[in-house]
């Protein structure tokens, strides 16, 4: 029978290995769309992440020089 120690060690086992494998998935390489623009925060209809060609190229930009 377990007592209420060895069930907070469980807890603890459990969010610690949730937490390990969250951190080895790789980052999402495109961002999702959210009804704004990622590059000038526009509303946007649908599914889209970027008002035209030219956010989404200065977006990536910005991204690749962060890295």
């Amino acid at each position: 029978m377990s007592d209420i120690i060895d069930q907070a060690n469980d807890n603890i086992e459990r969010d610690t290995a949730l937490a390990i494998e969250a951190a080895r998935r790789p980052v999402q390489a495109e961002p999702v769309a959210c009804g704004r623009c990622y590059n000038c925060e526009e509303s946007l209809p649908g599914a889209t992440c970027f008002c035209d060609a030219d956010c989404r190229d200065d977006w990536q930009a910005r991204r690749a020089a962060g890295r």
